[in-house]
């Protein structure tokens, strides 16, 4: 099987080409995601839950051999450094892409000495997505899945949490990995991360990019309607610049998805401009090429919006189109 990249922020995403189809999946079939660009930092110590529980806005009481949480790592402004996955399995453990591994584990390690915890990278294991269309079909390994969202099943060999409705993620001993992902190759139901991309922004489940890390504050990305903050844990780190936007500021922004054509290269980051190219009106948070010059874009934008704008440093004007 030939996989493609695709790189959006100079992250790789891998799809099977052409990328006009790789979205498309077949009815009624389960699919397999290779999300190779996904790794893990294991967090060791008998303090680890009080540790982390100072550096992320998720509950960490909250995350058991059972169940996970889906966080925000801030700076002391307040503004998103990472958005891990926080899993038990044998440790506590981060998910989150590769990219952003070694900034996320310097960043921790300043703290993480006066805890007496250990944050080390995990390179025993690897990461696939699974969408469940039919319980019929195929399984990986044959296994039950976790019931609800932020539920999770794990054993030696493995591990497996549910983000969404019918959207899972794997953690597999990489000496099984061959063996957990043939049947899956041998009936064409095994694809790239760029498509796993596509399902999870549609879900406005959108990625930090190391260019984009520290650029945002958790409301312009809406993670206070999705879980990701919790109000009633005690303190943080950028938890007074939070707790205070979330109750003493108007919101303004809102996370929002469009479909848009362009020519020109995107970059996460980037300004929103209106007509004038004087005014910025939002910036843009994630995106994901769908072929023909089209994208699926997630803008964090002022609510009441213009259709037509631009991005900054760019000549073409962008139209808008509500998904």
């Amino acid at each position: 099987m030939n996989l493609a990249n695709y790189l959006i922020n100079h992250r790789s995403y891998s799809f099977i080409p052409p990328l006009e189809d790789a979205f498309v999946l077949q009815q009624q079939k389960n699919y397999l995601f290779d999300l190779s660009h996904l790794g893990m930092l294991r967090i060791v110590g008998e303090r680890a839950q009080e540790f982390l529980q100072g550096q992320l806005t998720c509950d960490l009481r909250k995350v058991t051999p059972d169940t996970m949480r889906q966080g925000a790592q801030c700076n002391l402004k307040g503004r998103v450094l990472s958005l891990p996955d926080v899993i038990h399995w044998q440790h506590f453990q981060l998910v989150l892409p590769k990219d952003m591994l070694l900034d996320t584990q310097n960043s921790l390690l300043k703290t993480a000495m006066l805890s007496k915890v250990t944050i080390e990278s995990d390179e025993t294991n690897l990461i696939y997505g699974f969408y469940l269309a039919n319980p019929y079909d195929l399984l990986p390994g044959n296994v039950s899945l976790p019931s609800n969202p932020l539920s999770a099943i794990g054993t030696d060999a493995f591990y497996s949490y549910c983000v969404h409705d019918n959207f899972y993620l794997f953690i597999v001993n990489s000496e099984h990995a061959p063996r957990f992902i043939e049947p899956f190759v041998r009936a064409n139901q095994y694809a790239g991360s760029l498509p796993w991309h596509y399902f999870m922004l549609k879900q406005k489940q959108v990625q930090i990019y190391p260019d984009t890390r520290g650029l945002f504050l958790p409301h312009r990305l809406d993670l206070h309607l999705s879980g990701y903050l919790n109000f009633d844990k005690g303190c943080y780190k950028g938890q007074e610049i939070i707790a205070r936007t979330h109750y003493r500021a108007k919101l303004k922004h809102a996370l929002q998805l469009f479909i848009i054509e362009s020519t020109a290269s995107l970059l996460a980051g980037k300004r929103l401009l209106d007509s004038s190219k004087q005014v910025e009106v939002g910036e843009l948070v994630d995106f994901c090429p769908l072929g023909n010059n089209n994208f699926l874009i997630a803008a964090s934008i002022l609510r009441e919006h213009p259709q037509q704008i631009y991005f900054e440093d760019q000549q073409q004007m962008i139209i808008l189109k509500n998904l």
